[in-house]
């Protein structure tokens, strides 16, 4: 049954702090897999001389996952931004034995490179083109599989009921994978008072490839109406998500990859190494405890034919409306969100467009 059982590994950060709270770890061999958002430098000579040699070393063993941030993958428009993107993956594989490349849900807030965070997109057969479309691109780059993360902030509560379906539609003509994050969907439970478990199975459970688990933290803005909980991966796993794991396991039903994140700013003691430590712990004796019927299973990549890179001019208007509209702060012309998300995300965009 061991083989069965998805292997349980940490998100890397290029910070020393980090590294000295996950050595413990690496050192007693507990970390099966890893995983390394590879597009987060701005420039190469920041990375540290033991980042390359850990990427080297698990991706050797065919147990490195790569993890994209900026690809811009619903962005009606096509730029250098993507070009260049691209040629970062190629890059990386190149470099690093990847087993497999996965990216956020999403458009960018920002048309520029290295800046931005995702913003909450409808549903719609335009959008799912663009999509499509830059999916198809990164696995004929890449040639690996590929794959898409549920996304935690939404306008609205049918932004949260209809992302597993949009997940679906995006990847499947990829043969594509989804990352199925538990505390982006604790955060859209709590600020919705949704059940976490409705919102786990409407998503598509037979192409959850990998689980994300982390903790957060409150947003208690007195200009909110209600506390906003957010996905800073900076605080302690909350226990209703340990509690609902094991039940998340069995219906995942082939589940390769279980990765902890932890942002490095959040270990300012060793306390916060000590407690990063216990949490992985409590994740691994849960699938330890957890039987596994289902071999994970290997995907075919689709014959990819790529034409000219798909440009919506209509949906790029009404994608540069929505971010002028945040960065002014103007919800009045953006009515069917949320007030309080409307605010984390106008705060969110003072923070990362830059």
């Amino acid at each position: 049954m061991g083989n069965k059982k998805p292997k349980l590994g940490i998100a890397i950060a290029p910070s020393q702090k980090f590294l000295e709270a996950a050595l413990p770890l690496f050192a007693e061999e507990k970390i099966e897999i890893i995983e390394w958002s590879f597009d987060t430098l701005k420039d190469e000579a920041d990375e540290p001389a033991w980042l390359s040699l850990l990427l080297k070393e698990y991706g050797e063993k065919n147990r490195l996952l790569g993890h994209g941030v900026f690809y811009a993958l619903l962005d009606a428009n096509w730029s250098s931004r993507q070009e260049n993107w691209l040629k970062k993956v190629r890059q990386e594989t190149l470099s690093h034995k990847y087993c497999q490349i996965s990216e956020h849900f999403g458009l960018m807030s920002s048309a520029n490179a290295h800046s931005g965070f995702p913003l909450p997109i409808p549903l719609s057969n335009p959008v799912l083109q663009i999509g499509i479309d830059r999916l198809k691109r990164l696995q004929a780059t890449a040639q690996v599989d590929v794959g898409i993360e549920n996304l935690a902030l939404t306008a609205n509560v049918a932004d949260i009921l209809e992302q597993g379906e949009f997940l679906f539609k995006l990847v499947n003509p990829v043969n594509g994978f989804v990352i199925l994050d538990l505390h982006n969907i604790y955060c859209q439970s709590e600020n919705f008072n949704i059940d976490m478990m409705t919102i786990i199975k409407s998503y598509p459970l037979s192409l959850v490839k990998e689980l994300h688990i982390s903790g957060g933290s409150w947003d208690t803005d007195p200009t909110l109406s209600r506390k906003i909980r957010r996905d800073t991966h900076d605080g302690r796993i909350p226990e209703v998500i340990l509690e609902i794991l094991p039940e998340v396991l069995k219906i995942c039903p082939f589940l390769a990859f279980i990765i902890f994140e932890k942002i490095e700013d959040s270990f300012l003691t060793e306390k916060d190494g000590i407690d990063f430590r216990a949490d992985f712990q409590k994740i691994r004796e849960i699938i330890d405890a957890t039987s596994f019927s289902v071999t994970p299973k290997e995907k075919k990549q689709v014959a990819i034919i790529l034409g000219p890179p798909v440009i919506d001019v209509e949906l790029l208007q009404a994608q540069v409306a929505l971010r002028e509209s945040i960065a002014l702060d103007t919800y009045q012309t953006n009515s069917e969100w949320d007030k309080d998300m409307w605010k984390v995300a106008t705060k969110l965009y003072e923070k990362w467009n830059n």
